[in-house]
């Protein structure tokens, strides 16, 4: 019995360790990118903000996944980075290092790009959500 309580906990560790993430596409290098959907929400500012997940196939640097924390403007089609966590295990797990964001805001890559797929994918998750919300502040209560 002690056995079964161990694996069962062990288990949940697991699942909890790789949080809820739904895979959005990869790039030309075969690398994987997620969005963790909890996360992804409208802010009282107006802007969308999610994190993603970027888990490489081969090491780059040293690491083998990213957890990047965006900041997403719909409309103006403009992102800037809030945070960034490199990882040296796949999916976000392990200890994370923080690296450096220059937070300025840039131009959405054109459509086909990894980028572009993440954040239409961040904005209609949220805008789908949102729709029948009265105000900003009404819509920060459900997304």
């Amino acid at each position: 019995m002690k056995k079964l309580t161990i694996l069962l906990f062990s288990i949940l560790i697991s699942f909890n360790s790789y949080g809820v993430w739904t895979k959005i596409t990869y790039d030309i290098d075969e690398n994987s990118y997620y969005i963790d959907t909890d996360t992804t929400k409208v802010h009282e500012d107006g802007y969308v903000y999610f994190l993603f997940l970027i888990d490489l196939l081969k090491p780059e640097v040293g690491y083998m996944s990213s957890k990047v924390y965006l900041q997403v403007d719909c409309v103006l089609n403009q992102f800037k980075f809030s945070s960034i966590i490199n990882y040296k295990e796949p999916m976000g797990v392990g200890n994370g290092e923080t690296d450096n964001v220059d937070n300025e805001w840039e131009q959405q890559d054109p459509d086909d790009t990894v980028a572009a797929k993440l954040i239409k994918y961040a904005c209609e998750f949220v805008d789908e959500i949102t729709s029948n919300c009265s105000s900003v502040s009404d819509c920060t209560k459900r997304a």
